[in-house]
């Protein structure tokens, strides 16, 4: 492998594991990854189960 494959490489590892990263970040801080308004969801349980708790 060349230099700028390692490089390319690298950039898509560092991308990835930003997304990821954030995902988990997202999570922790009760953001789900759904973008609709969950508020009056019938299924809301399944995405955001600590809603239905309160």
């Amino acid at each position: 492998m060349n230099l700028p494959t390692i490089i390319g490489a690298l950039l898509v590892a560092a991308l990835f594991a930003a997304i990821v990263g954030r995902g988990i970040h997202n999570r922790k801080q009760g953001k789900g990854g759904c973008s609709c308004g969950c508020g009056d969801c019938p299924s809301r349980g399944m995405c955001h189960p600590n809603l239905d708790q309160k």
